[in-house]
């Protein structure tokens, strides 16, 4: 496609052919001749000491050295708008349009800069830095690579026409910079660069100096700086989303890791054949995932579903533009700038400040012990705080009294997550479950262990009591072994790997497991019940994350481990063992603005797909129900449930809760206003379809649903980190019943 202008000197005999040719043939649609003009102002220029206003006709007359006028200078003809204009040759012409530039560039900087060569890639942020670039002769020549036509969704930052709909992006930014100056040497990739042609797009028979990075594919985004490093290349970017400019010097760097080390791991092989949901997770990344704009952290999230183009406004490209050609101005020149990330933001834009994400509170050193536990009662309580709860709030508290231990609830542990613990039995489900860890441990030890519920009455943090025998009573069981052993290798398995089916003696150990508790078991591996399962969980998990009040709660739960490593409560994400792109949607999704520009706008509808594949993949989905609706029925539920996940984890067979729906059902039978009438009827279906499919239509209270997973062998990425047992525990001394906080 032609982006080359014609420069045609009448002193030229062959180019006074071309020219009559050109008349001959009625190519000559427009003919602009203004070099009058151009000679008063470059007159001006050479005579600055008669002031501004003063005639230079003399000066012109000069210039001119008797040459007929339409002879002087060149004729540009521009076959693409079929139009002749008359201009002033090079030098003149060069000297003219950078006059202005004097005394913010020397004349040593300019003549500097015309020996450089500017690599761009992607030419819609692109086509700013070229147009900006050229109009301040920042370089002698540029070369443009892309793939990509102009399309009606482009104008919307884009300065071109209706009539240019269908042009080659390069070719439109060759054609604007060669109307403002027809001696810049321009070179135009209409195929964009791949792995065929980077090496000579960057080096060739011009070598780039700098090479600008605009592209929205993260394959070549990658590519361009690996080649880039290789070769000594610096490279600048600038994400037209909260004045974002990256600049990475491999000219002085070979070493420097790409994109600063953010991508970790990933390469152009990985990349090129990668999903739609891999790159957008990539270009996310590699853009800066934790500093993007709330909207175009939602937009990451919409992308292909209720979006199809990478959100982009005229002002943020042109101040884009500025911002990177003024960066490469100043490495072409050699002035001091370092590799790195900075932002430019302009004022007044929508580019919101980042939400100031909760600093989780610094873990607390807790004292030295007063009182020294026996050593087998230590081991116990070391194996009960390995125990599962809601969140990993780890929210009980141990007080011991010579070889009796009671299980209280410590509500401080729980205090910013009310919501999904609306009716307290969430936490009554967490007593059973601890108190269970203390039997399974105690049993392995050969010691007795009898179970008090509500030692101190219904309305006591105790919720119960667990008394130990002071010697083993007999040889240790070696199921017990087992169990105990489980008990501290036991986690949620969350892989989404297909499942196996569960063998008879699998099956039998999770029946058995529950048998002597007062709680039902229920499970299936019907595929239309686990379908309809995961449809559930996947709105609980929606809502969780989306709703206001109900995102607060959620990430304060979860975080990712890399950002806080020293953190000992709270589910590291890194063990929702989520892909890549679903890793990054949640670290989008941390910030309230994102969840609520999602929310309001209905959208987020497929962000947790891998909620349905968990249920979908899962060899059973199943649930515990309560006996009654009393706390003590369901603290029992919470042994039952404990021991069934240690008995499976024994067996190999994994188990994940997932409890977000039941919770926020929950939440419907309170005077809390979380959810709107939509939400609310979502929720409602679910749970009629969850009592319908699994439950076989009992109203009996859920204590807690799940799935089972047999054949994975996937660990938990990071382990669920635990405060120590000191912090938990208060010790009765018996000489004087007093307490001492251990």
């Amino acid at each position: 496609m032609n982006y080359r202008p014609i420069i045609l000197r009448l002193d030229d005999p062959d180019d006074v052919r071309v020219l009559s040719e050109l008349e001959a043939n009625s190519a000559i649609a427009h003919r602009h001749d203004q070099l009058t003009s151009q000679l008063e102002n470059l007159a001006a220029i050479r005579t600055p000491e008669r002031g501004r206003f003063d005639g230079r006709l003399d000066v012109v007359q000069e210039l001119l050295g008797g040459v007929p006028e339409r002879e002087y200078g060149v004729w540009v003809y521009y076959p693409w708008s079929q139009t002749l204009v008359h201009t002033l040759d090079e030098d003149e012409f060069v000297e003219v349009r950078t006059a202005a530039n004097r005394n913010k560039l020397t004349t040593r900087e300019q003549d500097l800069l015309l020996g450089k060569t500017v690599g761009i890639v992607g030419l819609s942020v692109g086509s700013a830095v070229a147009l900006t670039l050229a109009l301040e002769r920042s370089c002698g020549a540029v070369k443009l690579a892309d793939f990509d036509e102009l399309e009606l969704s482009n104008l919307n930052r884009l300065a071109a026409g209706i009539a240019d709909i269908g042009t080659n992006k390069a070719v439109l930014a060759a054609r604007r910079i060669a109307e403002l100056d027809p001696y810049l040497d321009v070179r135009v990739y209409e195929d964009g660069v791949d792995d065929l042609n980077i090496r000579e797009f960057l080096r060739g028979d011009l070598h780039v100096d700098v090479v600008v990075e605009e592209c929205d594919m993260p394959f070549v985004k990658l590519l361009v700086r690996e080649h880039a490093r290789e070769l000594g290349i610096a490279v600048v970017m600038e994400a037209s989303d909260r004045g974002v400019l990256d600049i990475e010097r491999f000219d002085l760097e070979r070493d420097r890791p790409i994109m600063h080390g953010l991508l970790g791991d990933l390469t152009t092989e990985m990349l090129e054949d990668a999903t739609v949901e891999v790159q957008l997770a990539a270009m996310a990344t590699m853009i800066g995932v934790d500093d993007i704009s709330d909207r175009i952290a939602a937009s990451v999230i919409e992308m292909d579903r209720t979006l199809i183009t990478w959100p982009q406004l005229a002002s943020e490209v042109t101040h884009g533009g500025a911002v990177v050609a003024t960066a490469v101005r100043a490495i072409l020149l050699g002035q001091p700038v370092p590799s790195g990330r900075s932002n430019s933001e302009l004022p007044f834009g929508i580019s919101a400040d980042l939400t100031r994400r909760p600093t989780p509170p610094a873990p607390v050193t807790p004292a030295p012990s007063a009182v020294r536990l026996p050593d087998d009662l230590r081991e116990i309580l070391e194996d009960a705080m390995r125990s599962p709860s809601g969140g990993n709030s780890q929210e009980w508290r141990f007080l011991v009294h010579g070889r009796t231990i009671e299980v209280a609830h410590a509500p401080e542990y729980t205090a910013t997550h009310p919501l999904m613990d609306s009716r307290g039995n969430a936490h009554r489900l967490v007593m059973g479950v601890v108190t269970e860890s203390i039997v399974i441990s105690a049993r392995a030890r050969g010691l007795t262990a009898t179970v008090e519920y509500d030692p101190h009455g219904p309305d006591s943090d105790i919720y119960t009591r667990v008394t130990l025998s002071e010697y083993a009573d007999a040889a240790v069981d070696p199921d017990d072994a087992a169990m105990a052993a489980a008990l501290r290798s036991r986690f949620a398995q969350r892989s989404r790997e297909t499942s196996r089916e569960l063998t008879q003696p699998e099956h039998a150990s999770l029946t058995d497991a529950v048998g002597g508790f007062s709680a039902e078991l229920w499970l299936s591996a019907d595929p239309e019940v686990k379908r309809r399962f995961g449809d559930g969980v996947a709105v609980g998990n929606r809502l969780r994350v989306l709703v206001q009040d109900m995102h607060t709660e959620a990430f304060d739960e979860f975080y990712f481990h890399a950002d806080h490593p020293d953190r000992l409560d709270g589910v590291p994400v890194e063990n929702l063992q989520l892909s890549f792109p679903e890793s990054t949607a949640f670290r989008l999704l941390r910030r309230a603005p994102v969840a609520r520009f999602l929310h309001e706008r209905e959208e987020g509808s497929a962000l947790l797909r891998f909620s349905q594949d968990w249920a979908e993949q899962a060899a059973m989905v199943g649930a515990l129900t309560c006996a009654g609706d009393s706390r003590r029925d369901v603290v029992e539920a919470g042994r039952a449930f404990q021991r069934l996940w240690v008995a499976a984890t024994a067996a190999g067979v994994g188990i994940h809760p997932t409890t977000a729906l039941l919770c926020e059902s929950e939440l419907l039978l309170t005077s809390a206003q979380v959810f709107d009438t939509a939400e609310r009827a979502a929720i409602e279906t679910q749970m009629d379809s969850l009592r319908t499919d699994l439950l076989q239509g009992s109203n009996a209270l859920v204590a807690v649903v799940f799935r089972v997973v047999a054949g994975v062998t996937e660990q938990a990425a990071v382990p669920s980190p635990r405060r120590s047992l000191d912090q938990h525990l208060v010790v009765r001394a018996e000489a004087r019943g007093a307490e001492v906080n251990a």
